[in-house]
């Protein structure tokens, strides 16, 4: 077909009636195709259906399974049935003026598309034309002279007033072009309904269910993972913000990894989708298992730290029991400081940490509280100002960014502990670690991360 005018003066500012009739034939070409070969091997299944000279276990099987087949390929047949009738795999072309092809029949929704186009591309021509006499017109108007001019611009305002009447008429062409592209497009789209609103391979309550909850968990779970460490950094109220945060994102991530299973156990998703559904939960546990091992390295050297600074006269004479500065000394060197009893615990607490379990509600419900107290907002406050604000940033998980920082305020009081920057950098380290774990599982899939750009 050749292409649609561009200048669609003096009738409309754009196309009107925009579309392509012969790449909608293509297409329905392509359905009618593919509902002949649904409709031959529909032929097929019930021909082998009958077939009772095969009286075989096997034989019985197959027929089994094959008469269980014909019901689902059936439907599939009269899904790109209708879709093939109502696009159209030909057009119809009408004859004769514009009240022919105004009250000619429906068609297919290619053949009406092609009608509709042809009563505006007519409708076009004609308000050309006459606005080219209207522009002729005013031109004579302007030019008038001598002793008749009052009798000469009566006839030609006469002219003025057809064209512009012709113009008018050609407008109203153009909107019954378009009432018959769309009559055509609604007809189209509920034949196409009425197929697959009623037949067998309709999805039923539980897979629109499933569909539902399992998309809006994938959003829950990234918008609160991806807030959770954008607060976390906050003192005392960022804290708990994205300790709550991150159990609600820890649920979410669990329920849509259940439905995924359950899809999964239906047939209504491969191994591909329950890789991507466990990559996020995991990824998520495992993000906030290494924060917990960071915080359980930290917890085993800050109170011994702690007694050091606190201890009578340390400060005064810049000095530490040597039994404390070996200790934190040799904490700092070790490659871990925790048994492996301590590292499989924080390494499974992340995965108990979600609103389906009594901690998990438990930690929730505390995290709320602290949240609601003014007493934490007057701390926030207070330990901006005496850290310098928005210096404190940090990418680090909440419930380490707090002990990084008493670890580095307490190193200040102790200048000759090089150890406790050591232990600072690698508790830094390991909670960086499982940040990117987190952020690397939400970006893998664009089903996982609906939120994130990209």
């Amino acid at each position: 077909m050749s292409g649609r005018p561009r200048d669609w003066h003096p009738l409309a500012d754009a196309d009107p009636v925009p579309g392509d009739p012969d790449q909608l034939v293509g297409l329905g070409k392509k359905l009618r195709k593919t509902a002949d070969e649904l409709g031959r091997q529909v032929r097929n299944l019930k021909a082998i259906s009958k077939v009772d000279s095969w009286d075989s276990d096997a034989g019985k099987e197959f027929r089994k399974k094959a008469e269980g087949s014909q019901g689902k390929l059936e439907a599939a047949y009269k899904r790109y049935d209708a879709a093939a009738v109502a696009i159209g795999s030909t057009i119809h072309e009408v004859g004769g003026g514009y009240q022919d092809q105004l009250h000619a029949p429906s068609t297919n929704y290619a053949s009406d598309l092609n009608r509709a186009q042809k009563i505006a591309d007519s409708a076009l021509r004609e308000a050309r034309e006459a606005d080219e006499r209207r522009s002729a017109t005013r031109k004579s108007i302007d030019g008038l002279s001598g002793s008749n001019v009052k009798e000469d611009k009566e006839k030609l305002e006469g002219k003025l007033d057809l064209a512009s009447g012709e113009i008018e008429a050609a407008r109203e062409k153009v909107e019954s072009a378009k009432q018959i592209r769309d009559d055509a497009a609604r007809k189209a789209r509920e034949a196409i309904d009425g197929i697959i609103s009623h037949d067998s391979l309709k999805d039923g309550y539980w897979d629109s269910f499933l569909d539902e909850v399992n998309n809006w968990s994938a959003k829950i779970a990234t918008a609160c993972g991806v807030a959770a460490m954008l607060v976390g950094w906050i003192p005392i109220i960022g804290q708990a913000l994205a300790g709550v945060l991150g159990t609600i994102a820890m649920t979410a991530s669990l329920i849509g990894l259940v439905c995924t299973v359950i899809q999964f156990a239906r047939g209504d998703a491969d191994w591909m989708d329950l890789g991507v559904a466990a990559l996020g939960f995991l990824a998520a546990g495992i993000g906030k298992a290494f924060s917990k091992y960071a915080g359980k390295y930290l917890a085993k050297t800050l109170p011994r730290l702690q007694r050091a600074v606190s201890r009578p006269g340390a400060r005064a004479a810049g000095n530490i029991a040597k039994r404390d500065r070996q200790k934190l000394n040799r904490l700092a060197g070790q490659r871990s400081s925790l048994t492996a009893r301590e590292k499989l615990k924080a390494f499974g607490e992340p995965f108990k940490d979600h609103l389906l379990s009594p901690s998990g509600l438990k930690d929730s419900w505390s995290n709320i509280k602290v949240v609601g107290r003014p007493e934490s907002w007057r701390g926030m406050r207070q330990t901006f100002g005496a850290q310098g604000g928005f210096k404190s940033f940090t990418f680090l998980d909440s419930g380490v960014a707090a002990e990084v920082n008493a670890a580095k305020i307490a190193a200040k009081e102790l200048p000759e502990i090089s150890a406790i920057n050591k232990i600072s950098s690698k508790a830094s380290a390991i909670s960086l670690t499982g940040s990117v774990i987190t952020v690397g599982g939400l970006a893998a899939d664009p089903e996982i991360n609906p939120l994130l750009p990209g």
